[in-house]
């Protein structure tokens, strides 16, 4: 496979260069005129002491030749250069009519200055030291071409702050759109993986098709796991439902069979008759169960919203509730449910009030307490036991089907009685559908959390 990402992480470095570069020979060419000086090095100094004694000797030694042929390099068109200044610009002396073309009124500033280098964007400068030649007075100055293309020249005389805050542009720019561009499709794939984990099994990443890098590719291995992980369980959903329904029929003919058994067995066999009857009554209660379950994960389940006090809707679950704990000698415990209206499927709600319940009692030592408050147009009511409590580890795993709450509440080594393993999660999916929330802590025992908005209805 292609290594695309490497090829891409080479393109940002080289870019970053190339616009760097791009961007300094921009800024240079809006640059009329640059120019930089600097101390002259002492040996440079003193080469031109020895250039000013040798052009003095000359002179004196042929004062009635003119001074430009006098001038060392009149005839080469590379090497130094001479050049003497006269306060009457048209007495300067040029020792090759290639200066012609620089702009030397760049020295200009440089009549009261002490010898020293100047570097412009044509040529560099030595000098000027004051001479004096066939009775004139001038100032000498050695020139010399610059061998680096001319652009080049012109960045290197740009200020060093220009030429930083360049580089900070260009890197930033590039970093900007390389971290974009790889950043997005991991984005992508860290908000669908949440999805994913929290049971949105039609979530997929969505990384563009057109990206052929290595990680278009994971978000293609993505898609592809997701939709095998939807399909597959869809259908283990679909053949639970099936074989819960198919079960009904011979269930049903099975309490007939038991139902007319019981009418003609002797009595030494009743006891295994009504023990017949509960276990199929209990495996009724599954099968009811797992296809109300079945229709809430496949929203299928019919809706049927109604407006009902809180009152009404959990007055009468509580007072089962208490019927029931008190028969295991234990209590629960509400104080005054707050007046107001919520538009809901009662019965639905009702049943999944009435799971959380029935585990607190279960697993309740003494203790049931029904908490209900209204805030922010949120209902909050929290539902507290007094019994061991669950593991932190355990607490995300009580709405899975089939999950026992028993097997994370019973002490080690001790026999555990929970149910199926149905109630939670039936609960949970019928807060979902009224568009709510539910939450587990420890707080002493267990903390079940029910939050519902109160101006919201059902969709």
């Amino acid at each position: 496979m292609r290594k695309y990402l490497l090829i891409k992480v080479f393109m940002w470095f080289w870019g970053t260069i190339a616009a760097t570069l791009v961007l300094l020979m921009s800024v240079s060419l809006l640059q009329p005129k640059l120019l930089e000086t600097r101390q002259l090095s002492p040996a440079m100094l003193k080469n031109l002491h020895h250039l000013q004694r040798t052009l003095e000797r000359r002179a004196d030694n042929r004062p009635e030749q003119p001074l430009a042929t006098l001038l060392p390099g009149r005839n080469r068109t590379h090497g130094p250069k001479i050049y003497l200044r006269h306060s009457d610009e048209l007495k300067s002396v040029l020792s090759h009519p290639a200066l012609l073309e620089w702009d030397l009124s760049l020295l200009n500033f440089t009549v009261n200055a002490p010898p020293q280098v100047v570097d412009t964007e044509q040529y560099r400068a030595f000098g000027p030291l004051d001479i004096r030649l066939q009775g004139e007075s001038y100032q000498l100055f050695q020139l010399m071409d610059h061998r680096d293309p001319r652009v080049l020249t012109k960045i290197r005389l740009l200020p060093t702050w220009v030429k930083i805050l360049i580089l900070l542009l260009a890197s930033f720019g590039f970093s900007l759109w390389f971290t974009r561009g790889l950043l997005k499709p991991v984005r992508q794939l860290q908000q669908a993986a949440a999805a994913l984990a929290q049971g949105k099994l039609d979530t997929r990443a969505n990384i563009s098709t057109s990206r052929q890098d290595e990680l278009g590719q994971l978000g293609k291995d993505f898609d592809l796991m997701a939709s095998h992980l939807e399909a597959h369980v869809t259908q283990q959903k679909r053949l639970q439902a099936d074989i819960s329904h198919e079960l009904r029929s011979p269930l049903t003919r099975l309490q007939m069979a038991n139902g007319i058994a019981s009418d003609k067995a002797p009595e030494s066999l009743m006891p295994y008759l009504q023990r017949v009857e509960k276990e199929a009554h209990l495996l009724e209660h599954m099968l009811s169960d797992i296809l109300q379950l079945s229709r809430l994960e496949s929203q299928q389940q019919q809706v049927s919203l109604h407006a009902i006090s809180l009152a009404d809707l959990l007055d009468p679950i509580l007072d089962d509730a208490s019927f029931e704990s008190q028969q295991l000698g234990k209590e629960v415990n509400w104080e005054t449910l707050p007046d107001l209206t919520l538009t809901v499927d009662d019965m639905l709600l009702g049943r999944a009030f009435e799971n959380i319940l029935r585990n607190a009692i279960k697993y309740a030592n003494k203790q049931i307490t029904l908490d209900a408050q209204c805030d922010n147009n949120r209902l909050s009511v929290a539902i507290c036991d007094d019994g061991p409590g669950v593991s932190d580890a355990m607490l995300e795993k009580l709405c899975i089907p089939f999950f026992r709450a028993s097997e994370a509440r019973t002490p080690e080594g001790t026999a555990g009685s929970g149910g199926f393993g149905l109630g939670l999660a039936i609960a949970q999916h019928a807060i979902k559908v009224h568009h709510g929330r539910i939450q587990f802590s420890n707080h002493g025992g267990l903390r079940v959390t029910v939050e519902l908005p109160i101006d919201k209805h059902v969709l």
